[in-house]
């Protein structure tokens, strides 16, 4: 199962690449090339099945179960945003490759923008199903906060069926933040997705998720705990061959410089290719 946050190509990337600050768009390059790469058929690997989708999103941090201000003090309500972003994925014969680039702030001044992107891989060892996991992720924005994700670990691509995925992971996890740098403790997430018709209308169901531990003292203490939870329940309706729209509830325990259970919901109107 590919990393689904929805059914989310590098066509599309020069609409608005333009417009971002030279280093985001360098630390961009990585997510890029993997979103193109898993909506290309490759010629020395079996290609299975993939996605590929570009999206609108209309973020609100204000509106949920929890809405209180960052660690920081900052009003929750001046993250809302809106977001323009791209996504693929393939399944192959060795394994599995996962991108997606996010450009948030669009409707903010160009000084007050970010980018976000991630890449994952699943390398299948022999036949069993267990794979070789990475994952990067990465966060710019122009106020010149940065922050980036590695994980190397263990995977298992085998939980699947018709319409429906389930993929976790667990691996050893280190952080880029600021001041603060090297080992983080360890991750354990999941990706899934379920597709099915509903009254005569198709409805894809996925989640994602996150589960950090053992966190370094620096990074607990900005977060406020030496663990934490970050993922998403998202539900699409896929109206049109070509056409979703929906909703994404995004939730975190101590994460997002936000302490303990804190929500935010995503509008998104989604083109799939």
């Amino acid at each position: 199962m590919l990393g689904i946050r929805t059914y989310k190509h590098a066509r599309i990337s020069g609409l608005f690449i333009s417009n971002i600050e030279s280093s985001i768009m360098r630390k961009s390059l990585l997510a890029l090339g993997v979103v193109a790469a898993a909506t290309a058929i490759p010629a020395q690997a079996e290609y299975l099945y993939g996605f590929g989708s570009m999206y609108a999103d209309y973020q609100v941090w204000d509106q949920g179960f929890g809405n209180d201000d960052d660690n920081f003090g900052g009003d929750i309500s001046d993250r809302n945003q809106a977001v323009i972003g791209i996504e693929g994925g393939a399944a192959f014969d060795w394994g599995q490759i996962y991108g997606f680039y996010d450009y948030e702030g669009v409707d903010r001044s160009g000084d007050d923008r970010g980018a976000s992107t991630k890449g994952t891989i699943h390398y299948n060892l022999m036949d069993t199903k267990v794979s070789l996991y990475a994952q990067v992720y990465n966060t710019d924005t122009d106020a010149g906060f940065h922050e980036q994700n590695r994980v190397l670990g263990l995977g298992y691509t085998g939980l699947s069926g018709d319409g429906w995925a389930f993929t976790p992971f667990i691996g050893a996890h280190q952080i880029n933040s600021g001041d603060i740098s090297g080992s983080n403790g360890g991750m354990a997430g999941w990706v899934g997705y379920y597709n099915t018709d509903i009254a005569g209308q198709n409805f894809t169901f996925s989640t994602w998720g996150e589960y950090e531990f053992a966190r370094n003292d620096e990074y607990s203490a900005v977060q406020g705990g030496d663990y934490g939870l970050n993922g998403s329940i998202n539900a699409l309706w896929n109206f049109h061959q070509n056409w979703s729209t929906g909703v994404l509830y995004r939730y975190t325990v101590n994460k997002l410089a936000r302490e303990d259970y804190q929500d935010l919901i995503i509008y998104r109107l989604q083109y799939n290719f």
